[in-house]
C-alpha cells in the first residue's frame, strides 16, 4: 500500500515534466512556460499525507531526481528506506526493510494506471485543464485537472514562487491529500542516463511485478 502510494506520487511528478505545446491562456502561461522548459529536476522533499478528514497520517522525507522523458529516481530516507527508479522502460521498487525489489515493465502497464503518465507522449494540456487559483497564501497556485477522469486522482496543484515549483498538492479519489514541499531545487542540469539504471543489491529477492 505504501509502495503503491509513493509510486503514484512519483508518477504524477514525472507527468509534470512532460512536454507542453500550443498556446496557453493567460492563466496557464507561467506554469506552461515553466513545465515546457523543464528537462531535469532535482530536490530534497518532505511529503505529508492527510486522510479524508484532514488528519496527518504520515510524513516522509527524501530526495528526487527527474529527467525528461520518463526517467526518475525517487528515494525515501524516512520513515522507510525505499527507492523507486525508472529508466523510461522498466520501473524498480526497492524496499530495504523487506530485502526485495519489484520490477515492472512500464510499456506493459494498463493505460489507466499512474505509471502510464511516465511515458505518455501527449502534451500536458492535451490531458489536463490548467487554471490559476488565488488562495491568498502568497503563492501562485495552478490546478491541473484531468480532461478524462482517472481512477487514481482528482487533481494536482502546483505552486510557483520566484519562477520555481515549490509545493505540489495531489488529491486522490479517496479524498486523501498528499502535499510535497521541495527544497534545494536544481533544474535543467546535465544528468547522465546511467543514474536511472538500477542493480539490485546482492542477496535481494527480485520479483516480477504487475502494477494495477
Amino acid at each position: 500500500m505504501v509502495a503503491g502510494l509513493r509510486l503514484f506520487v512519483a508518477a504524477v511528478c514525472v507527468a509534470a515534466c512532460a512536454h507542453t505545446t500550443g498556446a496557453p491562456s493567460f492563466e496557464e502561461e507561467a506554469v506552461a512556460k515553466y513545465l515546457d522548459s523543464l528537462e531535469s529536476f532535482s530536490a530534497i522533499f518532505e511529503q505529508n499525507r492527510y486522510d479524508e478528514y484532514g488528519e496527518l497520517v504520515e510524513t516522509a522525507r527524501g530526495r528526487c531526481l527527474i529527467k525528461r522523458p520518463g526517467r526518475f529516481r525517487w528515494s525515501y530516507a524516512e520513515p522507510y528506506v525505499q527507492s523507486i527508479v525508472s529508466d523510461g522502460s522498466s520501473l524498480w521498487i526497492y524496499d530495504k526493510d523487506l530485502e526485495q525489489v519489484t520490477v515492472n515493465t512500464i510499456s506493459g502497464v494498463d493505460s489507466a494506471s499512474p505509471a502510464e503518465l511516465l511515458g505518455a507522449s501527449e502534451p500536458i494540456e492535451g490531458r489536463y485543464h490548467i487554471g490559476k487559483r488565488d488562495v491568498g497564501d502568497g503563492y501562485d497556485w495552478y490546478r491541473l485537472t484531468p480532461k478524462v477522469p482517472t481512477r487514481d486522482f482528482q487533481w494536482v496543484e502546483i505552486s510557483m514562487a520566484d519562477g520555481e515549483i515549490e509545493i505540489m498538492r495531489i488529491i486522490d479519489n479517496l479524498r486523501q491529500l498528499i502535499v510535497l514541499n521541495f527544497k534545494s531545487i536544481q533544474t535543467n542540469m546535465p544528468v547522465d542516463d546511467g543514474v536511472f539504471n538500477f542493480s539490485p543489491p546482492p542477496g535481494i529477492d527480485v520479483i516480477q511485478g504487475s502494477l494495477p
